[in-house]
C-alpha cells in the first residue's frame, strides 16, 4: 500500500525510512520528456501508465494549478510555510475553520469511505465551495498540509474491498490536519489507508495531486502517488512545486545551485583588461525565471539556500511574504488550452503563510493586496459544523500628507 523513501539519498545522503517496493528509476533513457532544465542525461520520469486514475485527471484543467511552496526558518526556531495557489479561477474559495470533535466521512467508489472525528482544530482555504476539501491549511498543533497539482504524475491506489479504509484524495488535507500533529504521524496514519481519486464536477475530472507536509519542528515530507502506490518521502529542502516527482527535482538541483551564489562574481582579467560584473546579483545569472514547475522549484530552493534568517516569527512572516512576491503569476503570464480546447490563464489566486510556531494562518488574495491573519490560539474550535468566510476584494490604503 505504501513505500517510505527519501528523495535525496544520493544528493544529500538523507536516510531512507522503510522501503517495501521500489520507487523506480528516474533518470534512465527511454520514455519521458527531456526537461528543459535537465543536463547530463537528466530526464523526466515517465508519466504514469494509462490507468483510470491518470486518464481521467481533469480534462478541462489539464496542466493547471501550478503552485509553489517552501519552508523558511528564523534563528529562534520559528517555522513558516509559504505557498502560492494558481488556478484559472477562484472556484468559490473560502477561509475555513474546522472545529474539534466533528464527525467526518470520506467517499469510496460505492459507499462511504473512512470515517473519523476531528481531534485538532484547523484553519485553511477551501477552493471548491466544500469545507472538507481544503487546498491547504494548518492545525492548532502547528502541522501544515497542502495539496499541489501533479498533472500526469498521480497514479492513485485501487480502492479495494474495504471502504472503511478508503480516502478520497480531495479529503487528504483535512484528514491529515484533523488527526495528526506531526509529519511522522501523517505518514503513519496514511500507511493504514488507501487513497483513490474520483471525478470532481467542479474541476471536471480526477484531480492529480501530491500532499505536502510540514510541522512546527521544521520536519517536512510529501506523499506522492506513483505506480498505484503511496510514496512517503522526506523533504529536507522543504520545497515543493508540481510534476514530476520530488526525487527528480532534488537531482535537478545538483545541475544548478552548486555553481550559483548570492555573492557577486569577482572581476576577471583577460590580456590585461579587467572585466567586473555590471551590476549586483550576477551570481545567480542563469537561474530560471520562468513559471514552469522545474524553474520555480530551483528558484524557491535558491531562496531557501540564501535568505538571511530573521530573529523571530514576526519577522519571518514578513520575510515569507516578500519571498512569495517573487512567485506571483499575474494574468497573462501563463496560458494554455485544456483538454476541452478552452483557453485558460493560470494565475495566482491567493498566497498563504502558515506560521507554524506562532500558530498564525495568513492569506492574501488576488483581489486584495492586504493579507488577513487568523490567530489559531485565539480561534474558537468548538461547534458542530465548519465555519467559512468569503475574503472580499480590497484596495490600497489612502493616506494624506
Amino acid at each position: 500500500m505504501v513505500s517510505f523513501v527519501s528523495p535525496c539519498s544520493v544528493a544529500m545522503r538523507a536516510t531512507t525510512r522503510l522501503t517495501r517496493r521500489s520507487s523506480g528509476a528516474f533518470f534512465e533513457a527511454g520514455e519521458g520528456t527531456p526537461s528543459s532544465y535537465g543536463r547530463e542525461g537528466l530526464r523526466w520520469p515517465p508519466r504514469c501508465s494509462l490507468t483510470r486514475e491518470c486518464t481521467r485527471t481533469g480534462a478541462r484543467r489539464e496542466g493547471s494549478g501550478m503552485c509553489t511552496s517552501f519552508q523558511l526558518r528564523a534563528t529562534d526556531g520559528s517555522v513558516c510555510v509559504a505557498r502560492t495557489m494558481e488556478f484559472p479561477d477562484m472556484l468559490g474559495a473560502r477561509l475555513t475553520v474546522i472545529p474539534r470533535g466533528l464527525a467526518l466521512t470520506s467517499t469510496a467508489p460505492a459507499a462511504d469511505g473512512i470515517s473519523w472525528t476531528s481531534r485538532y482544530g484547523v484553519v485553511g482555504m477551501d477552493a471548491v465551495g466544500t469545507p472538507q476539501l481544503l487546498t491547504d491549511g494548518m492545525n492548532e498543533k502547528g502541522l501544515y498540509a497542502g495539496a499541489l497539482y501533479m498533472p500526469g504524475f498521480a497514479s492513485y491506489e485501487e480502492p479495494g474491498d474495504d471502504a472503511s479504509t478508503t480516502l478520497d484524495v480531495l479529503d487528504a488535507v483535512v484528514f491529515a490536519l484533523t488527526t495528526c500533529a506531526t509529519v511522522g504521524e501523517v505518514f503513519e496514519a496514511f500507511a493504514g489507508i488507501r487513497v483513490w481519486g474520483r471525478d470532481n464536477p467542479v474541476i471536471q475530472g480526477v484531480p492529480p495531486l501530491h500532499l505536502v507536509l510540514h510541522d512546527a519542528t521544521g520536519a517536512a515530507g510529501v506523499i506522492e502517488f506513483e505506480d498505484g502506490a503511496q510514496q512517503h518521502r522526506d523533504n529536507p529542502l522543504g520545497v515543493a512545486t508540481n510534476a514530476p516527482y520530488l526525487p527528480w527535482h532534488h537531482e535537478n538541483v545538483r545541475n544548478w545551485l552548486p555553481r550559483l551564489t548570492a555573492a557577486n562574481p569577482a572581476p576577471v582579467a583577460i590580456r590585461g583588461v579587467e572585466f567586473a560584473p555590471l551590476s549586483q546579483g550576477q551570481g545567480f545569472v542563469g537561474l530560471p525565471g520562468d513559471s514552469g514547475s522545474a524553474g520555480r522549484f530551483l528558484r524557491a530552493t535558491a531562496y531557501v539556500m540564501t535568505l538571511q534568517p530573521p530573529d523571530d516569527a514576526d519577522a519571518l512572516e514578513l520575510l515569507s511574504l516578500h519571498a512569495l512576491n517573487n512567485f506571483d503569476i499575474p494574468v497573462g503570464m501563463m496560458s494554455g488550452v485544456g483538454g476541452t480546447g478552452i483557453e485558460q490563464d493560470d494565475q495566482t489566486k491567493w498566497s498563504s503563510i502558515s506560521s507554524l510556531t506562532a500558530r498564525r494562518y495568513i492569506v492574501r488574495t488576488q483581489a486584495n493586496p492586504t493579507p488577513v491573519a487568523v490567530d489559531l490560539d485565539a480561534t474558537d474550535f468548538t461547534g458542530d459544523a465548519p465555519r467559512q468566510l468569503e475574503l472580499v476584494a480590497g484596495g490600497f490604503a489612502s493616506v494624506t500628507i
